[in-house]
């Protein structure tokens, strides 16, 4: 289980200062869709997950304990929308005091999304292999590497074509050059390939044709 951004969210939460609710409600709904926290179809952590988080928390000078794990879990599951979690930081002053309401139902508009619990990073990162799986093959053509999608604009990739144009069309010429020497010396030994390189030369030039520098050893 990766706890990186678990911790991430838990040095905002310790530097929140308007009660820390929505900051713990977010935790709580990245830990609710972690495919690594629960076993399908059950409702409880897997065993040992509750500690990894305490223990990775506690690793970066944070506390944790496993009953406000699931304090924020209970949060998560009790506010699904952006709507119910701004309604109930306006009732509440503090986590302390929504926590000890035991998160009273609080209506969504019919209709109202989940909530994302995904940072903007996270969202971007997602756009952008969505893009990628839409374009297909032709994403492989700008490597995603150097190019982000959703920050890339096209003039860097007109630039970076009209580099590999220029750059392509050298190894094109020099690809022709060779092709080229290929068919002489095919030629000069009459088609037959088993003829090696330095014969088909001297045949091609015969040694008494070259200046004495290119004369082959004795």
């Amino acid at each position: 289980m990766k706890t990186t951004q678990y911790v991430r969210q838990e040095k905002a939460i310790a530097a929140a200062d308007s009660g820390g609710i929505r900051e713990r409600w977010l935790w709580g709904l990245r830990l609710l869709r972690d495919p690594d926290a629960f076993t399908p179809g059950s409702s409880q952590l897997k065993p040992g997950r509750a500690d990894e988080l305490v223990k990775a928390a506690t690793a970066a000078g944070l506390k944790l304990t496993v009953r406000e794990i699931q304090f924020r879990l209970q949060c998560a599951r009790a506010y699904p929308t952006e709507v119910q979690i701004t309604n109930a930081g306006s009732q509440f002053e503090g986590w302390t005091d929504l926590r000890s309401a035991g998160f009273p139902p609080i209506d969504a508009p019919e209709g109202e999304p989940p909530a994302d619990h995904r940072t903007v990073a996270e969202r971007e990162k997602a756009m952008a292999r969505a893009l990628l799986d839409l374009v297909g093959d032709q994403g492989a053509l700008f490597p995603a590497s150097d190019f982000e999608p959703t920050t890339t604009p096209l003039k860097d990739l007109v630039a970076y074509a009209e580099s590999m144009e220029e750059l392509t069309g050298r190894f094109a010429e020099r690809d022709r050059k060779r092709r080229d020497y290929l068919t002489e010396l095919i030629e000069a030994a009459d088609g037959d390939l088993s003829v090696t390189w330095h014969e088909a030369q001297s045949r091609l030039v015969p040694d008494e044709d070259l200046p004495e520098a290119e004369q082959p050893a004795a």
